[in-house]
């Protein structure tokens, strides 16, 4: 056990200094110079903001990472999404709206991160982890679909706007985020968004790291103690020592 452990804490502090930096982080705190970008209320035309990317290492991205900041009085009026070349991601399609809650859901805010592999599940029925605002991980909403659409609609969409839309493409360029409150009777911003990009790992980067592994079981099959065979046998059946 102990040669074991001593394997896997030499792969833990080689691998991320191989890999080098494994994640990009932008962040966007300022909109114009104001701390926050008003959400006009009622208003399906919305606000976007843009941001451009220069110089990342990210040349194929592996996977990404949303981070959103929203004051909101009725979450359920909120519609938002993200775009980047190709790629296209519903984040919030009126959270809770369903056949059996036309409104959505009425807490007030999200302070999220969005990701394609969160335990939490799909974002849009986010309930009884209410809070005000929400927080935590959680898959985006992903329902394509008009957010004037029927509860049956929302019932029966799929979520084919995935963050997996962004796999593959290259991180620089404009990504532009879109929101809007669709229903009117409550006030909303965006106080803060930014993104988390995982590049693919280049190809030397795989073959450092395979050197790394082989190095750390050779170590590993060097320092396990030794553990003799049985006594050979003789022709006479004796033992020899």
């Amino acid at each position: 056990m102990k040669y074991k452990t001593t394997l896997l804490s030499v792969l833990g502090a080689l691998l991320p200094a191989a890999f080098g930096q494994v994640t990009e982080t932008y962040s966007f705190t300022t909109f114009s110079g104001q701390a926050s970008l008003t959400i006009p209320d009622g208003n399906a035309s919305g606000v976007s903001d843009t941001r451009t990317i220069s110089g990342s290492s990210a040349f194929t991205i592996e996977s990404i990472r949303v981070t959103l900041d929203l004051s909101a009085e009725f979450n359920g009026d909120l519609y938002g999404y993200l775009r980047h070349d190709s790629g296209f991601s519903v984040l919030l399609n009126r959270p809770g709206r369903a056949s059996g809650n036309l409104p959505g859901y009425d807490d007030a805010g999200f302070n999220v991160t969005f990701a394609g592999d969160a335990i939490n599940g799909d974002i849009h029925y986010y309930q009884p982890a209410s809070g005000s605002p929400l927080t935590g991980l959680w898959q985006p909403d992903a329902r394509a679909i008009d957010p004037d659409s029927s509860g049956a609609a929302f019932d029966a969409a799929s979520r084919t706007a995935t963050l997996d839309s962004f796999s593959g493409l290259n991180a620089n360029g404009a990504w532009t985020l879109f929101l809007a409150d669709v229903a009117g009777g409550g006030n909303s911003a965006l106080n803060s968004w930014g993104l988390e990009i995982t590049p693919v790992p280049e190809p030397h980067e795989y073959a450092i790291v395979t050197g790394i592994a082989l190095a750390a079981f050779a170590l590993w099959r060097r320092q396990r103690p030794h553990r003799p065979g049985l006594p050979a046998l003789n022709k006479s059946g004796n033992t020899t020592l």
